[in-house]
């Protein structure tokens, strides 16, 4: 487990990205945790909407230690390989 202050944060940015999330523009398709460690994965369908909307929502919270990457994945296969990968366990 994180220290508090740094859960604390983590919960702030889970909360910025919850307030954001519609089903018809921003959605979350998994996360992983683990090894000091915490990845989102979203589909957005607007990526220059998802960080106007991402930077108003956290504005006044301190800077996250965090890295954004976005990729084209019309047919979601990140997630279908996800969902595959837990098929085969």
């Amino acid at each position: 487990m994180p220290e508090t202050e740094v859960n604390q944060q983590m919960l702030m940015l889970e909360e910025a990205l919850g307030r954001i999330e519609r089903q018809e523009f921003f959605v979350e398709a998994y996360r992983r945790i683990g090894a000091g460690l915490r990845e989102y994965v979203f589909y957005a369908a607007d990526r220059d909407r998802f960080l106007a909307e991402f930077n108003e929502h956290v504005a006044a919270h301190p800077r996250y230690p965090i890295e954004i990457k976005f990729y084209e994945d019309k047919a979601w296969s990140d997630l279908q390989g996800l969902i595959n990968d837990f098929s085969a366990a």
